[in-house]
């Protein structure tokens, strides 16, 4: 798919618009024989050193190692090589060949690490034990009185303005800390389905607490007198907040590898994508799928 003109804005790529070695790429590809083989020899090394670099990144929280590790890699390098030959028209050199393979293999990962999610028992996505609503958010139990009030306000919005399927979300992303992929795939939805959701939920929570009086129509700004709460209270501002300009997953990984480029070459990508980094900074998928797309970036430049 072309990105949106609207999302572009004239971008034409930090590394040319057809830089050497990116239409080499796409002429060994496109051509039969030898030089294809090669080519696509070259490209599976590279995508499989990415996927094994993203998830030895990742691995702190999915601890996932050994032949399983290796696996995974192999998985998602594969599920890669044959989406990109796929898409090879669809490349129109927004940026260099190589970000954007790389943005493929990085997906993939995200995606076999959701299906991983549930190789080992979890807890149901549907259990609601309500007391785990402010470690959600990290508030100190200490602060009881501090934060009590407004936390039985946000349990009674969530009660009476979300959709069963946005409850149902909630619960199991923020009660019980399903990832976004996993859920995806539980679900047969997809993140952005989900993300989306959510964000209607976020924002029908803050109308409903905001019309109540429980917090300000503007984002909590702390004090220094703030700190012993600030981490919590942050969290759940984030959480509340919503940015009209966020374009959901689907738009923001559409332009990831021109994102990122622009990132690495220091020119602002926030200023020209204002919708993108609004969505990178509420999205916890989609800014770990843009960090995995950097360090491939940065590994590949060393």
């Amino acid at each position: 798919m072309v990105i949106p003109d609207h999302l572009v804005s004239g971008h034409r790529g930090p590394s040319g618009a057809s830089d050497a070695e990116s239409a080499e790429w796409v002429r060994s590809l496109r051509t039969s024989g030898a030089v294809r083989d090669a080519a696509l020899q070259r490209l599976h090394a590279l995508l499989l050193r990415v996927a094994r670099a993203e998830l030895r990144r990742r691995n702190s929280r999915t601890l996932i190692g050994g032949p399983e590790l290796e696996d995974l890699a192999y998985q998602a390098c594969a599920d890669a090589m044959v989406a990109i030959t796929a898409k090879l028209d669809q490349f129109r050199n927004e940026s260099r060949f190589t970000t954007w393979a790389y943005r493929f293999v990085i997906l993939e990962v995200s995606n076999k690490l959701g299906r991983h999610f549930w190789n080992a028992p979890h807890v149901s996505i549907d259990e609601e034990d309500w007391d785990r609503l402010p470690g959600s958010f990290g508030l100190d139990p200490q602060q009881r009185a501090e934060w009590q009030e407004l936390i039985e306000a946000l349990r009674r919005a969530i009660d009476e303005t979300l959709t069963p399927r946005q409850r149902r979300l909630f619960v199991a992303i923020i009660l019980n800390g399903v990832p976004v992929d996993a859920l995806a795939v539980e679900l047969d939805s997809n993140r952005n389905a989900i993300y989306k959701a959510l964000f209607d939920a976020r924002r029908k929570l803050r109308q409903t607490l905001v019309a109540n009086g429980y917090i300000s129509s503007e984002l909590h700004e702390l004090r220094e007198g703030d700190i012993a709460m600030s981490d919590g209270w942050a969290q759940l501002e984030r959480f509340l907040a919503t940015d009209p300009r966020d374009v959901g997953c689907e738009a923001a990984l559409e332009v990831l590898h021109v994102y990122s480029e622009l990132f690495v070459a220091g020119e602002h990508p926030e200023r020209r994508f204002p919708g993108i980094a609004a969505h990178l900074e509420a999205c916890g998928p989609c800014g770990e799928d843009f960090a995995g797309l950097l360090t491939a970036i940065g590994g590949a430049e060393s």
